[in-house]
């Protein structure tokens, strides 16, 4: 706890991740990443893999857009920065220690858009990409299921979860190059028996089709959980 302390008191980020939370779950994150090395390990592995096969499929390519880049633990950085003139790396928070080549660039910011219209008081925009709408590859790496949580923490609007991922996804979807998706196709909260407490089917609703790849990833282990609910998901892969 001290260390994590620490880190939150020396982590310059935007102000609006710090109001929110971001900042507290980005270093929690890395500090659960440590407990369940061997547990993330495969799903760490195939994400870098889809990531991978998919620049490969498109390239050479002027850009390439990774959406949640986070520690970078899942991302192949050195390896995508070969394949490109140059990688960016967005997420709400950037902690330190993530070492870039010189051909990345890490951001900052509400790839969504309902965090930071929500902080300010304004309204989301409705083409949150419109940025990085070039010929380049953009990449969502395990993020559409986490988007929606903490703003939904900040509204009391209850259609405001399936607005986020659906914007998300349509977002997606208007990119005018190439664009992958990975993220939870189907999540599960366990007991410690392995009874199922809750089944949340997110690729249905985000209105997705059956993903193309699929893996199993405990993100909450039993013994991360201890006496806790364990975590599952099923992790989907789309070309969109």
């Amino acid at each position: 706890m001290i260390l994590e302390a620490l880190e939150y008191l020396t982590t310059p980020c935007p102000r609006w991740a710090r109001d929110m939370g971001y900042l507290t779950e980005a270093i929690a994150i890395r500090h659960r990443a440590r407990r369940c090395r061997a547990d993330w390990q495969p799903h760490q592995a195939n994400t870098k893999a889809a990531i991978l096969s998919a620049a490969h499929a498109y390239g050479p390519l002027p850009e390439i857009t990774i959406l949640g880049a986070g520690l970078c633990l899942d991302v192949p950085v050195d390896e995508l920065s070969h394949l490109t003139d140059r990688l960016t790396l967005i997420d709400a928070v950037r902690l330190r220690g993530i070492r870039l080549p010189k051909n990345v660039r890490y951001l900052c910011m509400d790839v969504e858009g309902s965090a930071v219209a929500l902080h300010s008081g304004k309204l989301a925009s409705e083409t949150p990409l419109a940025d990085f709408d070039g010929p380049g590859l953009i990449v969502s790496v395990n993020l559409l299921s986490q988007l929606p949580l903490i703003p939904n923490r900040w509204s009391d609007d209850t259609a405001l979860n399936q607005r986020i991922v659906h914007r998300h996804v349509q977002s997606l979807r208007d990119h005018k190059g190439p664009t992958l998706l990975i993220a939870d196709a189907v999540r599960w909260t366990l007991d410690m028996k392995g009874a199922v407490l809750l089944q949340e089917d997110i690729a249905q609703s985000a209105g997705l089709p059956s993903p193309e790849q699929t893996w199993r990833w405990p993100i909450i282990p039993a013994h991360e959980a201890g006496k806790g609910p364990r975590i599952e998901s099923d992790v989907g892969v789309w070309w969109l």
